[in-house]
């Protein structure tokens, strides 16, 4: 097998073209033509992912998050990009264009979050919206935690929640487009105070649940959907952590 065969296969479920404009997914180290007969699936590109793949022997390194998202002026022998360039291995990522894919990133965290009865709206791809089980904010923040781990933040407004917007990873920035769809909550990964702001005025229960929680869930849908695609080819999903501690 080859590196293109997976990169078609993540195209399918996952069509690249329709990651955002400033997004760069796709094959960022690498070449199409290299053999292919173990593969590493990670949230990012670190020091330690890199050093997994060569310690397992993976050829191919999948994650979410894009090794290179902007245009790169000098690879210096420190950097991140000089290291995966010199460990041979090839890394590809499929980013926005998995937020909003069937099965993917979003409908990883609903599985996870018990949201039900999905459907997308018409502000963007990746922003979504569910029912969940009638209770309160406090006792939904506590669900969270329990089924993500980390540490959630999240505002009060006082009343009963069931129908949610949801959007993985940095989502804070839509909750004006959320006041005006008709929910009582909102579930991202991460949020800025004038967020948290605007979600007490516009009475909307807020949840940011960490960055990392609401998209490494995606992980083993990858394993999953590479295991069955290439039944020949072992595929191993990085155990790591959140980058971020709490005390």
């Amino acid at each position: 097998m080859k590196v293109k065969d997976v990169y078609d296969f993540l195209d399918f479920i996952a069509p690249f073209n329709t990651a955002a404009q400033w997004d760069n997914c796709g094959l960022s180290v690498g070449s199409f033509d290299s053999d292919v007969s173990k593969i590493l699936v990670a949230l990012d590109v670190t020091d330690e992912v890199i050093d997994e793949a060569l310690k397992i022997g993976a050829e191919l390194v999948v994650t979410h998050h894009p090794l290179i998202f902007t245009p790169v002026s000098q690879v210096e022998s420190k950097s991140l990009l000089y290291k995966a360039v010199k460990s041979g291995v090839n890394f590809i990522s499929s980013h926005t264009c998995l937020d909003s894919a069937i099965g993917g990133v979003n409908d990883c965290l609903a599985d996870k979050a018990g949201i039900k009865n999905i459907c997308t709206t018409s502000v963007d791809t990746c922003l979504k919206v569910g029912d969940i089980e009638p209770c309160t904010p406090s006792v939904y923040a506590h669900k969270l935690k329990e089924a993500l781990g980390g540490k959630i933040a999240f505002t009060d407004n006082g009343k009963t929640i069931s129908k949610i917007a949801f959007c993985s990873g940095g989502g804070g920035d839509f909750i004006n487009a959320v006041a005006d769809l008709g929910v009582d909550a909102f579930l991202t990964g991460e949020a800025k105070h004038h967020e948290y702001l605007e979600a007490k005025r516009s009475g909307i229960a807020l949840f940011a649940a960490g960055h990392y929680e609401t998209e490494v869930v995606v992980c083993e849908f990858l394993k999953k959907s590479l295991e069955l695609q290439f039944e020949n080819t072992e595929v191993v999903a990085f155990e790591g952590k959140a980058p971020v501690n709490y005390i």
